[in-house]
């Protein structure tokens, strides 16, 4: 059983994916009203657990 936490991520990043093809932490960040930080930490538990595909922005 997922935490409702997890599934306000899902269901948040469902919505964004319908409407763009690459979500960025600030997308989600600014669609759920909280910090980058707690978006970055959220996607890491939600990769763990394979729910999402989720790669940190690297510069080059």
């Amino acid at each position: 059983m997922i935490s409702k936490s997890v599934e306000e991520y899902l269901k948040n990043i469902y919505i964004l994916e319908r409407t763009a093809k690459v979500i960025r932490v600030t997308d989600i960040a600014s669609k759920m009203n909280c910090t980058k930080a707690s978006v970055n930490k959220s996607l890491k538990i939600l990769k763990e657990e394979k729910l999402v595909s989720y790669e940190p922005y690297r510069r080059n």
